[in-house]
């Protein structure tokens, strides 16, 4: 022990400049830290000013009329989807094909019968008299369903599969 107590003492001016440098080091960090939590307050101050309290009320004012803008554009396009639904509505959009021999001397099912509605169930149906020497088109009107002329077995199947059909999924009114 008496060998640490004399080294000690035999370089107690190394310690003490060792502590000092240390010490130093210590304050410069501690200066360093200080001027730095110095500048976030006075950014974070900054920003709260009077003079800057105006401007980000500027700002949020801008994205209110902005926003405002937006509802308005988005209004718009809705009154437009739903006018678009309305008209899609009134679209021929179910169908129904028959095919068959419309004379015994004539294979290969080359008339047809075809119905086309709309979801009102109104439209037409159209048939097809495929022959060797002509051939034949006829066209029926249909009002909620029911033929305006006499329909034949072909076109009221033709209209059967067509309203029987489920159309397609169209994008209603929002």
């Amino acid at each position: 022990m008496r060998e640490v107590v004399e080294f000690v003492r035999a370089n107690d001016a190394y310690f003490l400049l060792g502590l000092a440098g240390l010490s130093l080091i210590l304050l410069v960090c501690n200066v360093s830290l200080f001027g730095k939590l110095k500048a976030l307050t006075r950014r974070r101050n900054a920003k709260l000013e009077d003079g800057r309290v105006g401007d980000i009320i500027d700002c949020l004012t801008g994205h209110h009329a902005n926003l405002e803008k937006l509802r308005n554009e988005l209004a718009g396009i809705e009154k437009n989807q739903n006018e678009h639904a309305k008209l899609l509505a009134n679209c021929l959009r179910n169908v129904g094909v028959v095919r068959f021999n419309a004379f015994e001397d004539v294979g290969g099912e080359q008339s047809f019968a075809a119905a086309l509605v709309d979801s009102d169930k109104n439209g037409i149906i159209l048939s097809g008299l495929y022959g060797r020497q002509d051939s034949r088109l006829y066209a029926k009107g249909i009002v909620n369903g029911e033929a305006d002329r006499a329909l034949s077995d072909e076109e009221r199947r033709a209209l059967e599969k067509a309203v029987a059909e489920q159309p397609r999924r169209t994008p209603g009114p929002v």
